[in-house]
């Protein structure tokens, strides 16, 4: 992933490179790392090997998040460190350790010019992107700093030749601000840097005393890092660690140097927005009900939102929309029991829905177009460039929506109106509304299924989607309340949606791929005349494809169960009774 410095992967310290790639490392703590220095240097390491001292650095580490923790959110740490006169940007996955101490997270990183904020802000290589994106509008703040004095130490194999056949020697002058001491450089034939006297590099001990300072807090540790250079070379490096960590009795490390910060700095990130409660029971109200499943779903979208802004896996910007179209569902079915102003955050989150959905809807044709083309189907890269460009232009769009002043207002707003849960109506009780908001839900849904056939045209079928949804986002929380039979109806109602939702995506990709195939009307007019060819005839597929799933929806059990006289509507109903009976008895 990325670009690497040569030397087998290591970066030369005197040349900060960008690089986006798995860092695979153990961590362990220790109470004297002179101790295991000196066995690193003066016995013997296991049959092999061989331990070649090689730098002393002190580096300094500022790490950085939003206000509202947005990197953290998203799953990663940014650090700039500063090594001499040599500035770096990181960013690292938040990934917690595996057995024995292992850790393996991505690590991207850029050269900067210098350290500040506005040096961070402005960079232009892989880190700086990803800052833009996940930050938006919102500042950067320092959250702590750490400050460590790294002693390195290379494992080599032992008796392996140290130097490339070619090689050109140079030398390189040493540096006020760096322990780096002058010592011959080779580069080989191909470009690559070699240090004197290196030979092949499978892993580099790191020994680093740290303390972290921030806020009024700090902290000291002493850690050994040994990080693996050689994906060839695992399993042996693997085998040395193991043995180190043994005969010198380490501890594989709990806690990350960026959570030990966090700690001393008596800093906590906010993953989540103290919203109030998300409990369901029978006991509450419909207000407190419908406030307990806005508070979930609006959860969801924020969680989701540093994944959409990265834009690295689709699943984000899927589960982003489907909490959008939950929380509208919810709105409008609850509309008696909540705030006259739940109307207006309704037509918001329609607005934010419809930018993510511009995004998602490209996403999915995209990923049928790579699957056409996995399956040895029509080539079709000339249509899907022209959808690459467009899902740049929709995600540009989305983005400008995430970073508004609308968007902003929203967010603060709906977490205020939550937080405060001020019903409009009085407080029914759960157990005496949810069966007419259920039934209302059901009838809608009903009304839409009846007199479908295999002949009713796809707008039909996709009114029947969005009705089942709807009922199925009303039923899904009250499965706390109804159990079962209630459960029973969501898989069911899931399933038919599924059912239905495939062949509308194949009506809306034939619909795409027809328009491109009429160059006066669709965006590809200046394509192939076998691409267009060929776009036609998937079109006409998809379309025989979709009418086929079509057929079979009316028939199928998922379709059955919605009609009033179906076994599993009358046990839902039946459920629903008994539990009003209960709360009138009781």
């Amino acid at each position: 992933m990325g670009n690497r410095s040569s030397d087998n992967g290591r970066r030369d310290a005197a040349r900060p490179v960008v690089m986006d790639h798995v860092e695979t490392e153990w961590q362990f703590d220790a109470d004297d790392l002179d101790a295991v220095e000196i066995w690193l240097r003066e016995q013997s390491p296991p049959s092999g090997f061989a331990i070649v001292p090689e730098v002393t650095r002190e580096l300094t580490d500022t790490y950085y998040d939003t206000e509202d923790w947005r990197f953290y959110r998203a799953g990663y740490a940014l650090r700039v460190r500063r090594d001499g006169k040599r500035v770096e940007a990181t960013m690292k996955t938040l990934t917690p350790p595996e057995d024995g101490g292992l850790k393996k997270r991505r690590e991207i990183s850029e050269p900067l010019r210098s350290g500040g904020v506005k040096s961070l802000t402005t960079a232009r290589g892989p880190v700086g992107e990803r800052l833009r994106l996940l930050a938006g509008i919102r500042d950067l703040r320092p959250l702590f700093e750490v400050r460590t004095r790294r002693r390195i130490l290379e494992l080599r194999p032992e008796g392996e030749a140290n130097e490339p056949e070619g090689a050109i020697h140079r030398k390189e002058e040493s540096s006020e601000e760096s322990s780096i001491s002058a010592e011959e450089v080779t580069v080989d034939a191909l470009g690559g840097i070699h240090r004197g006297e290196r030979g092949h590099v499978l892993a580099e001990v790191a020994l680093d005393e740290s303390e972290f300072s921030g806020g009024e807090g700090k902290a000291r540790l002493s850690r050994i890092e040994v990080e693996d250079k050689d994906a060839g070379s695992y399993d042996r490096v693997v085998g040395f660690v193991d043995g180190m960590r043994d005969l010198l009795e380490l501890r594989p490390t709990e806690t990350s140097k960026f959570e030990t910060g966090l700690s001393a700095s008596g800093l906590s990130p906010v993953v989540e927005p103290e919203l109030g409660s998300t409990e369901i029971d029978a006991s509450l109200s419909a207000g407190e009900v419908a406030f307990a499943v806005l508070r979930r779903h609006f959860a969801a979208m924020l969680a989701n939102e540093p994944g959409v802004r990265l834009g690295e896996d689709p699943e984000d910007l899927h589960d982003m929309r489907v909490a959008t179209r939950r929380l509208r569902a919810t709105l409008k079915l609850y509309a008696d029991y909540l705030p006259k102003r739940a109307g207006r955050f309704e037509r918001d989150l329609h607005w934010v829905a419809g930018s993510l959905g511009e995004v998602r809807d490209l996403d999915v044709h995209l990923e049928r177009l790579a699957g056409e083309a996995s399956e040895g189907g029509e080539s079709l890269e000339e249509i899907a460039t022209v959808l690459e460009e467009q899902r740049g232009e929709a995600r540009r769009r989305m983005l400008e929506t995430l970073d508004s002043s609308r968007y902003e207002r929203l967010v603060s707003g709906f977490a205020g109106t939550l937080r405060r849960a001020r019903s409009r109506a009085a407080a029914e009780p759960i157990l005496e509304a949810a069966p007419g908001l259920i039934l209302r839900r059901h009838k809608k849904a009903r009304k839409a299924a009846d007199g479908l056939s295999e002949d009713s045209p796809p707008e039909d079928f996709h009114d029947l989607r969005k009705k089942g949804r709807r009922l199925r986002y009303a039923l899904e929380p009250l499965q706390e309340i109804y159990g079962r039979p209630a459960k029973k109806m969501v898989d069911l109602l899931k399933e038919l949606q599924d059912d239905i939702g495939e062949q509308q995506d194949l009506v809306v990709a034939a619909q795409m791929l027809a328009e491109g195939a009429t160059p006066e009307e669709g965006v590809a007019g200046n394509l192939p005349p076998q691409t267009i060819f060929s776009m036609g005839s998937m079109a006409g597929r998809y379309a025989r494809d979709a009418a086929q799933m079509r057929a079979a929806v009316p028939g199928s059990k998922a379709f059955r169960a919605l009609g009033r006289g179906s076994k599993e509507w009358k046990r839902l109903r039946k459920a629903m009774k008994k539990r009003t009976g209960e709360k009138a008895r009781g």
